[in-house]
């Protein structure tokens, strides 16, 4: 059987700002991550950090003395990243934070007015802004005021309210400036915010390899031991505690208590969370369980996905459609 994870397709456009301006070290793995949950969606224009009419400067350094659009990098007087996606796709807040203002009144695909939207307000001092959302009753806004959110965890859908050439989420950087008194616009390309570069989506992983690949062997009422290794190939760090805490659990559905379960697993659909204390983003996670042979004698298969637990579901195909076929015998 294949475990094998679709590699998840590539911003073209990243891989060339990385390359026009340097590989560069990964961040703290406590800053940003990109503010969805599909790395297959792409940037389509950045922020312009000339606000001169006619000038632009994108987040490579390169100058523009026209008012043309520019494809994946900047347009005229720009104050965000915009990401182009399907029509009320999960939008993500990219750190802890708090909720701290939103509108969600004007409708998913309105043109001409202010826009649906949620602002979130950070340890940091920053403020991030998601924008052109769909309505609160398409399920555009997933938050309220006050709210604390923890990096990663859905904050609405978007839509194409306010100003908005076609379904897509406008994300800002607010940096609190002392001298101004106000909030000015932060370049998350060009200050290298991303916890990983280029940019990730918080939550994704691909299978590595596995105590055994094939079929488990279970003796009626016996236990055996098993276990799996993933990627992390998103941009959050993994936990085995508090926040971040990465678990692997059933699925198909989602969490479904396991006939399977054994006395270690911390609730009926949760099988472990990650073995080390912590996993980088490109670190390898393994994750240690056992399985209890209480069903009837025959075959059966147990599937698992990954659980930011509390926050959000891993992709399960991305994952590798990850499952254990299981026979218990005599």
């Amino acid at each position: 059987m294949s475990r094998r994870a679709r590699t998840a397709a590539a911003s073209a456009l990243l891989q060339l700002a990385a390359i026009a301006i340097g590989s560069g070290a990964a961040l703290a793995t406590d800053d940003y991550t990109l503010p969805f949950y599909d790395p297959a969606v792409t940037l389509s224009y950045g922020v312009d950090r000339d606000r001169t009419l006619n000038r632009q400067l994108d987040w490579t350094g390169q100058v523009w003395n026209d008012g043309s659009t520019h494809y994946g990098r900047v347009y005229d007087q720009h104050t965000g990243t915009d990401y182009p996606m399907a029509l009320r796709s999960e939008v993500a807040a990219a750190k802890d934070g708090t909720v701290v203002d939103l509108e969600g009144g004007f409708g998913t695909t309105q043109f001409g007015q202010f826009g649906n939207f949620v602002k979130v307000q950070h340890a940091d001092g920053r403020e991030t802004l998601y924008y052109h959302l769909a309505s609160a009753t398409d399920g555009g806004i997933s938050v309220s005021v006050g709210a604390n959110v923890v990096a990663g965890q859905r904050v609405g859908r978007s839509g194409c309210s306010g100003l908005c050439y076609g379904a897509h989420l406008h994300f800002e950087l607010l940096v609190w400036s002392q001298s101004a008194e106000a909030f000015k616009l932060g370049d998350p390309m060009s200050e290298r915010r991303w916890t990983t570069w280029p940019g990730r989506v918080p939550f994704d992983a691909s299978y590595v390899r596995e105590s055994n690949s094939g079929t488990e062997y279970i003796r009626h009422g016996w236990v055996i031991s098993h276990w799996v290794e993933f990627r992390n190939t998103g941009g959050r760090l993994w936990r085995s505690t508090g926040s971040g805490r990465t678990a692997i659990a059933t699925w198909d559905p989602a969490a479904h208590a396991s006939p399977f379960r054994a006395i270690a697993w911390p609730l009926s659909w949760v099988a472990t969370y990650v073995d080390q204390a912590s996993v980088s983003p490109d670190g390898v996670g393994r994750f240690s369980f056992n399985l209890y042979g209480a069903p009837a004698v025959g075959s059966y298969k147990e599937t698992f996905n990954l659980d930011a637990y509390g926050v959000h579901w891993f992709d399960h195909a991305r994952l590798g459609n990850y499952y254990v076929p299981i026979v218990v015998t005599p």
